[in-house]
């Protein structure tokens, strides 16, 4: 299990770093957003909440943080919420420094905000859109040196950017360094790691099923600001949002600057009953995309100037009608589920819209929400990567909004007529946010999303181990509700009536899964790998046990068995050694090593041996002394290698890429 958890957790850590006019750009955004559909899942009926006062809300985060750090064990955390244009509490639980019993200081400990960053690079770039050097509408490559190929008949635009909406397939391996030396300029490492277009950028922004998080794209979005500002990102950061918002604890720059590293926080991994304290991570230059460092009564700041449209203290980052844009629902994939903005993503929580980003290195683990129309906003940050999967942020979040915007939730039934639709949403799925073309595709192999009807007339959603599995209701045809929740989905089929994607599954617009086909079902492949593995020790076994006897032999029957041991030797070591190599990722800093490239070359090599035992399987049958049974093993033994070579060159690991 080891070997599975680590690899889930090196690409949990790295896939989750996770314009004209502003007022005139052309672009539709009238697409009212709501999370709720009249007539089909009434809206909750929203009640009277506590007085969101200071002394309240602190009596009340002091109860809900003792009890989280203790059962769920947390180093430590920070939050700040802020309320009408003003901080109204910022403050740390638990411990920055676990060994050294340094507690967690808001206006003093720097957390990492991993992906929520990322609003940081999206407000910079919309500063160059309101001034007219970038057009949200323009091919990206007119703002950059090097060139993104052209393909599906059309370009990348600034806007698919903001949207996640480029088409590009994900990359995250080989981002993480251990010594500041190895990290690269943000142009040098975007150029020469850019991963490919495997579906058209999105031209219709209230439809279609191409929404996919990238993480590149977001550090391509930096570098264009680079370009046009001729200002470095993290200088150009510092100078036009840090200064004006008085953040004197914030910087996207790595290693940290000498005044802040002192106070940043531990990261911290609880496992055998003890607190281990982890190094500060370094990112290749993808500094845009989530390498920020801050204190969370700096992110209130943040907050508060896009609250007030764009507004802090008197200076201003953005022009109020740039700040609404960025504020607006801009893809809408389903009407009736949530969408995004201009870089946030719309959350609903008791019926109430937020606009929203969430973050996460490998230690830390983020969230920022902003209640718009009721000029709310809360920031939360933990130091510790969780044992298992627990809802941090989202308990946190929605304790917080039953108590200060409390709603009844409606009960909603399922159509009597849902049976006759439930095989159009059965099946198995995977998240589109993932690798194509090279060897990080495996990591769906761990990672399929399972549509089962129940007899409830409900369908149960499993999510691969990402997210609990949980339980949902029609509302509409091809819309469903979180049974005991207020989460959205919705399924887009295709003209035969058949549901292929999924929109919205872990409340992230530009997050969806797709419809696997039979062949790509991880369950087959894990059952080739398993039942493939066992006929490798066979084939090993058989050939010891007749070594002996099989050197006096003439007739093939030697080369028949050592050519099947051979190949199952090799397979299985390229399996072992690829555990190894995957389970100290870390600890390498999450490069490629040279013990990951021996193990993918032992696949190579196990090719040949793997067509010898094709070839000799057709010739043991003419073999006088083997017997119906030991010929029938034999078959078997060669089929299975072939199909293991076919799983194999189906996850890429077969004439691997690493860049």
């Amino acid at each position: 299990m080891r070997s599975v958890k680590g690899f889930v957790f090196v690409a949990a850590t790295t896939l989750s770093l996770m314009t004209g006019s502003a007022a005139a750009d052309g672009f539709n955004t009238d697409v009212a957003p709501h999370q709720w559909i009249p007539g089909a899942s009434p809206e909750p009926q929203k009640g009277a909440g506590h007085p969101l006062t200071k002394e309240d809300l602190e009596t009340f985060l002091d109860g809900v943080m003792a009890d989280q750090l203790k059962w769920q064990h947390l180093a430590g955390m920070t939050i700040s919420v802020v309320k009408d244009g003003k901080l109204l509490l910022a403050k740390g639980y638990g411990y920055a420094d676990v060994e050294a019993q340094k507690p967690v200081v808001a206006e003093d400990t720097l957390f990492r905000p991993g992906s929520t960053s990322k609003l940081f690079t999206w407000t910079a770039l919309m500063q160059q859109v309101e001034q007219g050097k970038v057009d949200l509408d323009a091919d990206v490559n007119k703002y950059i040196k090097f060139q993104i190929p052209e393909k599906f008949g059309g370009p990348i635009t600034v806007r698919n950017l903001l949207t996640h909406t480029e088409g590009l397939e994900d990359s995250g391996f080989g981002i993480v360094v251990k010594k500041p030396e190895k990290l690269e300029p943000l142009n040098k490492f975007l150029a020469e790691h850019m991963p490919n277009r495997v579906r058209p950028a999105l031209t219709d922004f209230n439809g279609g099923t191409q929404a996919s998080y990238s993480n590149w794209g977001a550090a391509l979005a930096g570098l264009i600001v680079e370009n046009v500002s001729g200002v470095p990102f993290d200088e150009y950061i510092e100078r036009n949002i840090y200064a004006p918002l008085g953040m004197d604890s914030s910087t996207f720059r790595e290693p940290l600057p000498a005044n802040l590293a002192p106070r940043m926080s531990n990261g911290y991994v609880f496992a055998n009953g003890a607190f281990k304290k982890k190094d500060f991570e370094l990112f290749h230059n993808i500094a845009p995309a989530g390498c920020m460092s801050s204190t969370s009564t700096d992110m209130a700041k943040f907050m508060i100037a896009h609250l007030q449209n764009g507004e802090y203290n008197g200076q201003r980052i953005l022009k109020e009608e740039t700040a609404k844009l960025m504020h607006k629902r801009s893809l809408g994939l389903n009407p009736m589920i949530s969408g995004s903005a201009l870089g946030f993503y719309e959350t609903y929580v008791n019926g109430y819209r937020m606009i929203s980003h969430g973050g996460d290195t490998g230690y830390f683990h983020s969230d920022m929400q902003l209640l718009v129309d009721e000029n709310v906003g809360i920031f939360m940050s933990y130091n510790t990567l969780p044992s298992a999967h627990i809802p941090m942020r989202s308990s946190v979040l929605h304790a917080f909004m039953d108590r200060y915007f409390p709603a009844k939730l409606p009960q909603v039934k399922a159509p009597d007529d849902f049976k006759s639709r439930v095989a159009r949403y059965a099946g198995t799925y995977s998240f589109n946010r993932h690798n194509y073309t090279r060897i990080e595709k495996v990591i769906n192999l761990f990672g399929a999303v399972k549509v089962v009807p129940t007899d409830k007339n409900t369908l149960i959603v499993s999510f691969g181990g990402v997210e609990p599995s949980t339980q949902w209701v029609e509302v509409k045809p091809d819309v469903f509700r979180e049974l005991d929740g207020d989460q959205m989905i919705a399924f887009a089929g295709d003209e035969n009536g058949q549901a292929q994607y999924i929109e919205n599954p872990l409340g992230v617009p530009f997050i969806g899964a797709y419809r696997l086909k039979w062949y790509q079902n991880p369950t087959l492949h894990q059952l080739i790998l398993g039942f493939g593995a066992l006929c490798f020790l066979i084939a090993i076994g058989s050939a010891l046990r007749h070594w002996r006897a099989d050197g006096q032999a003439t007739d093939g029957t030697r080369m028949a068995r050592r050519t099947a041991a051979l190949n199952g030797l090799l397979n299985l070591a390229f399996v072992a050694i690829l555990v190894v190599a995957v389970s100290s990722m870390e600890d390498d800093g999450f490069e490629w090593t040279g013990t990951i490239k021996l193990a993918l070359t032992l696949a190579l090599i196990a090719i040949p041996f793997t067509l010898g035992t094709l070839y000799f399987a057709a010739r043991v049958w003419r073999v006088e002394p083997w017997t119906r049974w030991r010929r029938f093993q034999y078959y078997v033994i060669a089929i299975m290698g072939a199909l293991v070579l076919w799983s194999l060159n189906f996850w890429n690991l077969i004439g691997y890429k690493f860049t």
